[in-house]
């Protein structure tokens, strides 16, 4: 998953959990992120979006940022800085459904969470050539050495988590819903 799909489906479970909480959010007078439903996001973000944005950068880095950027220049700190924000986008997502929720605007949350899974898959589709693609900065720019997508490591790792990340998030967000219906 390269990192903008990711904050786009991190943003999207985080607006999709705000919708399954909806019982919750509306009887409750706590702020959204500290409600049950927001505890339960955010360990899914700490355990299931973070590692997999950790994983992806620290073995597939360039192809993670598309090649935008040699992932080798950037610092450290600042790497582990991003990869805390790409949950925060997550967390954002959250906040975003939790206001709509709490305005009654349940349809217009979940919209928001399809919007924002229609954005990812624009990603991929604008950005097939970078993704279809594997290699260093330095091979794709200089156009040598590159690997098709369905050859090598980096498929493996994206038949991995994939999967592992969708499976998460529908369990979360059915955890949240049959928990807050109790």
């Amino acid at each position: 998953m390269p990192l903008p799909v990711l904050v786009s489906l991190a943003f999207a479970v985080g607006s999709a959990a705000a919708a399954c909480a909806e019982a919750e959010l509306r009887i409750s007078p706590r702020p959204a992120l500290l409600t049950q439903g927001a505890m339960a996001f955010l360990i899914f973000d700490a355990l299931v979006v973070v590692p997999v944005a950790t994983y992806f950068y620290a073995f597939h880095g360039d192809w993670f940022l598309l090649y935008l950027v040699d992932a080798r220049r950037i610092p450290s700190a600042l790497a582990l800085l991003a990869l805390v924000l790409v949950g925060g986008c997550g967390a954002v997502g959250f906040a975003a459904g939790a206001t709509l929720v709490r305005a009654h605007k349940l349809g217009l949350a979940i919209a928001v969470s399809v919007l924002a899974v229609v954005a990812s898959a624009a990603v991929v589709v604008f950005a097939r050539d970078r993704l279809g693609a594997v290699g260093s900065y330095a091979q794709y720019a200089g156009h040598f050495g590159l690997k098709p997508f369905a050859e090598g490591s980096l498929l493996q790792g994206a038949l991995v988590m994939g999967p592992l990340f969708v499976a998460a998030a529908l369990l979360l967000c059915v955890r949240i819903y049959v928990g807050g219906r109790r």
